[in-house]
């Protein structure tokens, strides 16, 4: 009875998690940018827009540059703002920069002016090929445009219903296809498919409204398939096959108090972006798939082992930006000398943690469960779950499921609540001549994530795995390891 009161104690581990937060420099940028690759953020400040790199980690000026949405391609090739028209001084007008010649590069405008504005980059690519944001046409009329090398500024504006509509690109995805943002008036949140020249309009929050009620644009997932943004003072992520759906605020969403999201990862199982009324009350927000609601991006970083978000900042005050696999997040808030101050967050990784007991095989050795690496949506490298002191020469299998048990079985412990899945058998080697525990199987379980043959494995799932094997002198005669839990990063 002992023991099985300690497997069941140990059924429940505390994930081990890493994460950070840096500060990229007080009183003199705040971030707005980061490139799809994670690598180079961009920044603005003092009328000059920078950036910032891994490779060397301090702000690096451009030498022009202005406005709040300053955006970075990878690698920091390529940056997007807006500067002094160089043939009219009293003018801005959307640009580009290019690192290999060091020099700004105005794009065209659609032929107007508003005040002193030709036109406004909003984001762009993440090869830097299109910039997209708001063109004029007139001094009261201003259209979406999306500028590339080979075509030049194109007017998206003429793609909405009729004349006197005004439009804005305020994100485009990663590989130039898609853009979102909003037509007024009234204000819709649309999304256009740039290669085809279409848009569709997304929806409303709002109450008996939902086909043509207020909505706004922000963000657009790398592919294109995710879009966020606000309605109805509520925070909304939206797909083709999801609709728009409500992420929330922090606290009560009404007047005074509404959630934006402004940025989301590539599989929409991340968004970020900022709670209030406006910059001087705001607050960074994080929502994840299985959240209720965002939350308060500070909390989220200290309840999951980040205490130097507290530490050494009063507010993180707006999240501006998310890398495509969902892991680093731009922005800027008050650090804890009460300077405003940029941002890059690397989000805690949920690391797997073995749990239970394996049973005692016919040997008398153990077979013991590993894991390496850790779970994820979007990583290219494995997550190897192993099994050591196995049987030479038996064949086993891993099977899992969602949720963590230890209940007496076949001589051991079921350490995995059924429903369960398995996977393929496998052979387990080993020394050959004699009957030993050189034994082992390794199973990748980030292949089978990708596979996506299992629709169930989703960011933020929890996951349970136990191996199950041959031993045909054990009563019964089948074996099992003790058990690995874990939970699906983006």
């Amino acid at each position: 009875m002992t023991r099985f009161l300690f497997a069941v104690l140990l059924a429940l581990p505390a994930a081990a998690q890493t994460g950070s937060i840096t500060g990229l420099g007080p009183n003199f940028a705040r971030a707005s940018g980061i490139s799809p690759d994670s690598n180079a953020v961009a920044g603005y400040g003092s009328n000059q827009t920078y950036y910032w790199t891994t490779s060397f980690s301090a702000w690096q000026s451009t030498g022009d540059g202005r406005g709040t949405e300053s955006k970075v391609s990878n690698g920091a090739a390529f940056l997007s703002a807006d500067i002094i028209d160089p043939n009219n001084s009293n003018r801005t007008t959307a640009a580009r920069w290019d690192a290999a010649t060091g020099l700004w590069t105005p794009l065209p405008g659609l032929g107007g002016v508003s005040g002193t504005s030709v036109s406004t980059s909003y984001d762009m690519s993440g090869d830097g090929q299109t910039v997209v944001g708001l063109a004029w046409k007139t001094a009261g009329e201003a259209h979406a445009f999306k500028w590339t090398p080979a075509g030049g500024t194109v007017d998206m504006g003429l793609w909405l219903p009729g004349p006197g509509w005004s439009s804005r690109a305020n994100a485009v995805s990663a590989d130039g296809q898609w853009a979102a943002g909003l037509i007024t008036s009234p204000q819709r949140a649309i999304r256009w498919n740039l290669a085809a020249g279409t848009g569709q309009y997304l929806g409303s929050l709002e109450a008996g409204n939902t086909i043509y009620g207020s909505s706004t644009a922000y963000g657009i997932s790398s592919n294109g398939t995710w879009v966020v943004g606000t309605s109805a003072y509520n925070a909304f992520r939206w797909s083709a096959s999801t609709g728009m759906q409500s992420l929330g605020a922090i606290g009560i969403a009404g007047f005074g108090n509404a959630g934006y999201a402004t940025a989301v990862s590539a599989d929409g199982s991340v968004v970020v972006g900022w709670s209030g009324s406006n910059f001087l009350n705001s607050q960074a927000f994080i929502w994840r798939t299985g959240m209720s609601s965002v939350m308060k991006l500070q909390d989220y970083l200290l309840n999951n082992g980040v205490p130097a978000a507290y530490s050494q900042w009063q507010t993180l005050k707006y999240a501006a930006d998310i890398s495509d696999d969902g892991r680093f997040i731009v922005g800027w808030g008050t650090n804890i000398s009460n300077q405003s101050e940029g941002f890059r967050i690397e989000l805690p990784v949920f690391m797997p943690a073995t749990y239970c007991t394996g049973k005692v095989n016919s040997l008398g050795c153990t077979p013991a469960i590993s894991a390496t690496g850790y779970a994820s949506i979007s990583s290219n490298q494995p997550l190897t779950i192993g099994c050591a002191n196995v049987l030479n020469d038996r064949s086993g299998l891993l099977f899992y499921g969602f949720q963590q048990i230890a209940s007496p079985f076949q001589g051991g412990f079921l350490c995995v609540s059924p429903p369960t899945t398995r996977t393929a058998v496998q052979l387990s080697g080993g020394q050959v001549g004699f009957p030993n525990c050189t034994g082992s199987y390794s199973f990748d379980f980030n292949a089978l994530i990708r596979s996506g043959t299992d629709t169930r494995l989703v960011t933020g799932a929890a996951c349970a795995a136990q191996y199950w094997m041959r031993d045909p002198a054990s009563t019964p005669t089948t074996g099992l390891s003790n058990a690995v839990g874990f939970t699906i990063n983006p």
